[in-house]
């Protein structure tokens, strides 16, 4: 009966040490059990799909357990974010979040969804999306103030094109701006708004790197990037600000995000991991040529960021005109 009780008295021990909240804390470094997956809010083949799958492999080995790419298109990304706003906070669903979702859609609906703020966690910022505003040939201009002058004196002859959330709101801004008379003319993708630029059925669009090489070749003239930098895909193509748009403020922008009330392990651990994969060489040069200039940030610094640009695609939106829906 001693020895019985010396046995238990002896368990009991180790089961209080394992209660403990240290030994509850070490028992996250079992995370992850699974494997994780990083939903998209687009469809397959574009740029933010193509980056995510880059990023999504490189974390796979890095944590030890696959990271699957789900791909969650419509409603300007808000299908995504609401179901990863739903998801459980343990860190095995992640949303490579963009600014359609989380800085358009919080900022142009009446009710939104979910709240940017409050219903995510911020991992970590990785690049800005690349756009250049391109023109068909048969428009007579070579530059950004021509292009103001002939639509100036051409009010409603031009036709502009808009296949994303950026374009909209790039394009709004630019002609309230300028006091210009443009036609918008929206699409579903930027495939589609490609198909109809290259015949000269609308004459401009902002386009993304993915579908240069088939705008070039067809002798679309571009005139101007919506970076705060030129390019090295373009180098000869001077920024907005440079062409004296400075008004066209807002940033088309690529994070990570979680559900909110994931455990700060997690967050911090996801963060680093994410930070040395955007740091390889291969994969920054990757990223590079998709247009993504890539730059990881800590979860504090993502969030200020996310607060930042919600206000600023706010007022932008205003600006332009757009009312909310």
């Amino acid at each position: 009966m001693r020895l019985n009780r010396r046995v238990l008295l002896r368990q009991l021990a180790g089961c209080s040490l394992f209660s403990s909240p240290l030994a509850m804390a070490n028992s996250d470094q079992a995370w992850p059990a699974k494997p994780l997956r990083l939903v998209v809010p687009f469809a397959a083949g574009g740029a933010a799909d193509l980056a995510a799958r880059l990023i999504a492999q490189q974390m796979s080995q890095s944590l030890g357990k696959p990271m699957v790419v789900e791909n969650r298109g419509g409603a300007d990304g808000a299908i995504a974010g609401v179901e990863v706003a739903r998801s459980a906070p343990d860190g095995y669903t992640l949303f490579m979040a963009t600014a359609s979702p989380l800085s358009y859609v919080p900022s142009v609906k009446r009710n939104p969804p979910y709240d940017p703020l409050l219903d995510f966690t911020p991992i970590s910022y990785f690049a800005t999306f690349t756009f250049f505003m391109m023109i068909h040939p048969s428009v007579p201009v070579t530059n950004m103030t021509e292009l103001i002058n002939y639509a100036r004196t051409n009010p409603g002859k031009l036709s502009y094109a808009t296949g994303n959330t950026t374009s909209i709101l790039a394009m709004a801004q630019f002609n309230a701006a300028n006091k210009l008379s443009m036609v918008h003319v929206p699409y579903k993708g930027e495939a589609q708004a490609v198909a109809d630029l290259v015949p000269g059925r609308v004459q401009l669009m902002w386009a993304t790197p993915a579908v240069l090489p088939q705008l070039t070749k067809a002798g679309m003239k571009p005139l101007a990037v919506l970076l705060s930098s030129r390019s090295a895909l373009m180098p000869d193509v001077p920024t907005m600000a440079e062409t004296g748009q400075n008004l066209v403020s807002i940033t088309p922008w690529g994070g990570f995000v979680g559900p909110a009330k994931m455990s700060k392990d997690i967050t911090e651990r996801l963060s680093r991991e994410c930070a040395v994969v955007l740091r390889k060489p291969d994969v920054k040069d990757q990223l590079d040529k998709l247009g993504l200039p890539g730059r990881p940030s800590s979860p504090e610094e993502f969030a200020g960021f996310i607060r930042e640009q919600l206000q600023v695609w706010d007022r932008a939106l205003r600006d332009a005109g757009i009312g909310k829906e």
